[in-house]
């Protein structure tokens, strides 16, 4: 090998660019590399996060969990809600009595708080493999990995959803855990409880806030032909995106009450995107909806930003069981909390939960 003709070229490059030109090259360069490596070296977060647990999720995960739970969707950008309704559904955070939580295996050779298969075999009810020496990791830093630590344990399994399709889809990624549609169910039903209320991580994140009108009243919703008050789009195509949900309405200057939110572009109607309704339910439950006071929308107990959920048990709403299409189209509605204003025009300021 020889390098005479590499030589040759930098000799062409000084002559022709002279030494002020090779060097502002040089710095050109060094600049793109340093670029491409801190590229290469960032973490894309989650498309979408909540910003605190709900009371729900205080009183009943204990709080060192809680912390672990959080820490683990942050490290490998899922959201920890699910973690902790799989930690929930799983062993109960771990105190579950049953055999293979504190010690041992079950009858599938599951292990730890968020039952990893270890590789024990069938005793009895399946086989559950060896998730644990691909998936385990060492989330403490003491240099064991032990399925039995919930500081190792749910670190693994934020890895394992992770690797299994979350945060894009989170009910694949739930199902590659346990391959049962019950399962699935259950673990979002817990998480909706869990979660608090929404907020974007493609932006800025933070608490609900108000947000003044700055002149742009209404603006479409990508890819639902829908029109909105531009300062939720961004909560709306939150929720869509994170429940698998369909917008049917928005905006509407007619058929809808003259005193609610759509002739505001305050409200939504939501319907599952492929026709699973727990995925309303989650939703509805994710702002503090519950059946004890469905009747008036749950106003006054819901979290921000929303002003009333009006699903199963508030007349002409909810799912095919509580409204029956055609005299009653099933859905979910929400909406947004926002100063007086009179129909059709814009509110002084509106409630958001995501960054605009």
């Amino acid at each position: 090998m020889t390098c005479t003709p590499a030589r040759s070229g930098a000799l062409w490059l000084l002559l022709v660019l002279g030494p002020i030109g090779v060097a502002l090259i040089v710095v050109v360069l060094i600049t793109a590399v340093l670029l491409i490596g801190a590229t290469a070296s960032t973490t894309t977060p989650a498309a979408f996060a909540v910003s605190e647990p709900s009371d729900d999720a205080v009183a009943d995960i204990p709080a060192a969990y809680l912390a672990l739970y959080r820490s683990a969707g942050e490290r490998y950008g899922v959201d920890w809600a699910i973690l902790a309704a799989i930690g929930k559904v799983e062993t109960d955070h771990g105190r579950s009595r049953l055999p293979g939580v504190q010690s041992g295996f079950n009858c599938a050779g599951a292990a730890g708080p968020m039952q990893f298969g270890v590789g024990a075999g069938d005793h009895g009810c399946g086989d559950a493999g060896n998730a644990w020496a691909v998936y385990g990791v060492d989330g403490d830093g003491d240099g064991d990995h032990d399925v039995y630590d919930p500081a190792d344990a749910i670190p693994a399994a934020a890895r394992y959803l992770r690797a299994s399709g979350a945060p894009d889809d989170d009910r694949r990624a739930i199902f590659a855990y346990n391959h049962a549609d019950w399962y699935v169910a259950r673990v979002l039903e817990w998480a909706g409880r869990y979660r608090g209320a929404l907020a974007r991580a493609t932006g800025a994140t933070g608490a609900p806030r108000r947000v003044p009108f700055s002149g742009t009243w209404l603006a479409a919703v990508p890819g639902t032909g829908e029109r909105c008050d531009a300062r939720i789009v961004a909560d709306v195509q939150g929720l869509i995106d994170r429940f698998g949900l369909r917008l049917t309405a928005c905006f509407a200057a007619t058929g809808h009450a003259a005193g609610g939110e759509h002739p505001l572009g305050l409200a939504t109607d939501l319907v599952p995107a492929d026709g699973d309704w727990t995925r309303t339910m989650t939703t509805a439950r994710s702002f503090g909806w519950s059946p004890h006071c469905a009747a008036n929308g749950c106003a006054g107990h819901l979290r921000p930003p929303m002003r009333v959920v009006l699903y199963n048990g508030y007349p002409g709403h909810g799912d095919p069981a509580h409204c029956a299409a055609p005299a009653c189209p099933p859905h979910l509605h929400l909406s947004w909390s926002h100063a007086p204003t009179q129909p059709l025009t814009p509110a002084p300021w509106v409630e958001v939960g995501a960054a605009v």
